[in-house]
């Protein structure tokens, strides 16, 4: 490849550097953040010979070129021109620019809120598993066990101001840590408790003629994310005019200083007056609407959750849950209904298709909704058929309605399916069980009905390109690199792997975070965020795997390598250790894409079937030239 022509062609056919306003790479691609879309030329760049194909995603036009290719043209792509370059989180910032103000803000909300879950997490189910122990009265309620559990599970609640201004601070360029001091400043103890308001008077002190009321922010999201969005233009404001000498001492001071200020004579007011004004606007939404707001959240919700902006609903959900007067996620329970549904259309693909290999991937996916992680049904699945995931949404409905007619809810966020039984409120739990029997079945035999269109499905599938009659002087076979399920590459939620851009292999779907090495051979190249890495064989087969769907944003965090560039490495040996529940977290997909990147030079590209694999199954047989 004559990186320098790519390069200047990509270049050209872009709109020149004028026409971009940032550059980056990631393992494959390299990721263009444009200002004028209308002069990028997308069909000149796809006859490429060495572009392996391009399309717009998260604001940025990706342009597909290959591992350990894409960071030589990158180098050749900026070289000599005035075009930015950037790590793979200020590009992605910088593509913010190109999404219009909703889908912005709800990508901020999801940036500042997915972070903090787990600890909403922990608390909701402790608080949920409490409740249940109390109920059927297992345990004693004034114990001092259940007196100290009681206080680690409302933790969470109590300091949410501070968990929010530590992750909020990231996203609106302030210090973290003034931020999280802004936060206990909203929730100090010389504060009335936010939670008690209606128990006594408030209390007030005057501050030159200006009444503050001295009442806490404990629980409420509202208020501290705009003290901190506030805080963010205060502390770059001042440190344009604030001497370099004194930077360290004066801006700190006066941006803590007057940001409280503020925030409890102004914003705290007004945002906790907003923040109840939502939080009682949907639950006046949710009594007078009834049945009928959950079979409209519920029949919507999973199309919002192909668009990600299913995130932001987490901000909306843990207002909720701190309002004192509300205490509860009636929105949570919906959601549950139409991530199930999604399984009970996908089980219903498993018994319709006649292709054996959707079948594999049909009948894993539908378990994987029931445990409230629908991408493999949805991407993998439904979507493929529409039919199937218009059944979806309808069971989403149907479970959406029962549950709001019932009145169930929960105690925190982000869990559904069977294991968000333990968040359920006291009293909900059989109608919680009837709403996902009745989500599940309704689009299990929707989709039965509607049926499923097949035809051609066998004939056009790069699968049947496999010539399993071959033969070949040499051969190579290629293990399983983790435990889990092996799939097709065209059930991948990414155009790169589904689309094979890259080259023929198979994925797997992890059930833990070891990665070991599919053959022997010598490692080419560990990307620095670690969620990649390259190894080319004896008989010069070249493999590259590709650890998760859009991992490349975690910048390496949760990510071990155990080997670097130029090692020798033996099948079986460990390569990486990833934490996969961080990935399911962060990351679109835990997906794990077994590429051949040099297919071409391949004389078949065989796979051996799909299903459950351990580490070591041989799962792909190439038949060298």
């Amino acid at each position: 490849m004559d990186y320098n022509k790519v390069a200047k062609d990509i270049l050209k056919y872009v709109g020149g550097e004028n026409n971009v306003a940032s550059a980056a790479h990631c393992a494959t691609r390299l990721r263009l953040v444009i200002k004028d879309e209308k002069k990028v030329d997308k069909k000149k760049i796809e006859r490429m010979d060495d572009v392996k194909g391009v399309f717009q995603s998260s604001g940025q036009l990706q342009i597909i070129i290959g591992q350990g290719l894409v960071n030589k043209v990158y180098k050749e792509f900026v070289q000599g021109t005035n075009i930015t370059e950037a790590s793979l989180g200020d590009a992605k910032k910088a593509a913010m620019k190109n999404m219009n103000p909703f889908e912005r803000f709800a990508r901020m909300l999801s940036n500042i809120f997915v972070p903090i879950i787990p600890a909403i997490v922990a608390s909701g189910l402790l608080m949920g598993l409490l409740g249940m122990f109390e109920t059927f009265h297992w345990v004693d309620s004034k114990s001092g066990i259940v007196v100290l559990l009681d206080m680690f599970s409302n933790a969470a609640f109590v300091f949410l101001p501070v968990l929010i201004a530590f992750s909020a601070a990231k996203e609106f360029g302030t210090n973290q840590f003034l931020a999280a001091a802004l936060g206990g400043i909203m929730i100090h103890p010389n504060l009335q408790n936010a939670w008690t308001l209606g128990e006594g008077v408030k209390n007030s002190i005057t501050i030159y003629g200006v009444h503050v009321s001295m009442v806490g922010y404990q629980g409420t999201v509202l208020p501290i994310l705009i003290a901190v969005w506030v805080m963010g233009y205060i502390e770059r404001g001042l440190r344009k005019i604030v001497p370099n000498v004194l930077d360290i001492l004066v801006t700190p001071f006066l941006t803590l200083m007057s940001t409280a200020f503020f925030s409890l004579l102004i914003i705290g007011p007004g945002g906790r007056w907003i923040g109840d004004g939502i939080s009682f606007g949907l639950q006046a939404l949710y009594n007078t609407a009834g049945p009928f707001a959950g079979i409209l959240f519920g029949g919507l919700y999973s199309t919002i959750v192909i668009t990600g902006i299913h995130h932001s609903f987490h901000a909306i959900e843990a207002g909720l849950l701190s309002n004192p007067h509300i205490g509860k996620n009636f929105l949570l329970p919906i959601w549950s209904m139409a991530n199930v549904a999604q399984g009970g259309a996908a089980l219903a693909v498993y018994f319709k298709t006649k292709d054996k290999k959707i079948k594999s991937i049909a009948a894993p996916a539908s378990l994987s909704c029931l445990l409230g992680i629908t991408e493999p049904a949805i991407f993998g699945v439904n979507l493929r058929f529409t039919k199937p995931f218009i059944a979806g949404a309808i069971g989403g409905a149907v479970g959406g309605g029962y549950v709001v007619l019932t009145k169930v809810a929960m105690t925190a966020v982000g869990v559904t399916g069977i294991p968000g039984t333990a968040i359920v409120k006291q009293g909900s739990i059989i109608h919680y069980l009837i709403g996902l029997v009745l989500a599940f079945a309704c689009a299990f035999v929707v989709t039965f009905i509607l049926g499923i269109k097949e035809e051609n499905q066998d004939i056009n599938q790069s699968e049947e390109d496999d010539n399993v009659d071959q033969k070949a002087d040499l051969e190579e076979k290629i293990a399983s690199p983790m435990n889990g399920a092996s799939m097709s590459l065209r059930d991948v939620p990414d155009k790169t792997f589904s689309d094979e851009l890259l080259g023929k292999g198979i994925a797997v779907e992890p059930e833990d975070g070891i990665v070991v090495a599919p053959v022997s051979g010598t490692i080419n190249l560990v990307f620095e965020t670690k969620h990649a890495l390259a190894i080319t064989t004896e008989n010069g087969v070249e493999i590259l795997i590709h650890i998760g769907i859009d991992t490349v944003k975690l910048n390496g965090e949760g990510f071990k390598a155990f080997v670097k560039t130029g090692d020798k490495v033996r099948r079986g040996d460990k390569l990486i250790e990833f934490d996969l529940d961080l990935v399911k977290e962060k990351a679109q997909s835990p997906i794990t894409a077994v590429v051949i990147t040099n297919t071409d030079d391949m004389k078949f590209v065989k796979k051996l079937g799909f299903g459950s694999v351990n580490r070591g199954d041989d799962l792909v047989l190439v038949g060298v030239r």
